[in-house]
């Protein structure tokens, strides 16, 4: 039987799901100044998944006070699995210098959004920290 609680841990990881996922497309955006309507558009329901995850905290802290701290790392650690299972969130290791391409993030000083999958790299890409290309990347087991 599911309880209000048991609902209202599933929606804060939803939530934080969501929140994980937008954070990083709106940090990129924020970092290359674009001032689209569409880039606004992107930045403000990132903002607004995010509150609404802090508020669904808030909601979580006031229904069982003696257990939050054990049920916030519950939510926490439930949304870093799902994060693991999202596909293009992988990050991939030069074999020269070990820099660290991460798709969630993507590369702001490149002007490479966050979401971009390495392979949706050109293929012309080279390392920022020592200029190989792309063939001297594997996929980081971290």
């Amino acid at each position: 039987m599911t309880t209000p609680l048991d609902t209202l841990i599933a929606r804060a990881v939803e939530l934080g799901l969501k929140s994980s996922l937008a954070t990083p497309q709106a940090a990129s955006l924020l970092a290359g100044k674009t001032k689209s309507a569409e880039a606004e558009a992107i930045i403000q329901a990132a903002n607004q998944v995010t509150a609404d995850y802090k508020a669904c905290l808030k909601e979580v802290e006031r229904a069982a006070p003696q257990h939050y701290a054990s049920l916030r790392n519950q939510i926490v650690d439930q949304v870093r699995k799902a994060m693991k299972k999202q596909p293009g969130m992988r990050k991939w290791r030069c074999k020269v210098c070990s820099f660290l391409y991460d798709e969630k993030i993507g590369l702001s000083k490149q002007r490479i959004p966050a979401g971009t999958s390495f392979q949706d790299l050109s293929d012309d890409w080279e390392c920022p920290d020592c200029d190989v290309g792309k063939d001297q990347f594997v996929l980081d087991q971290d």
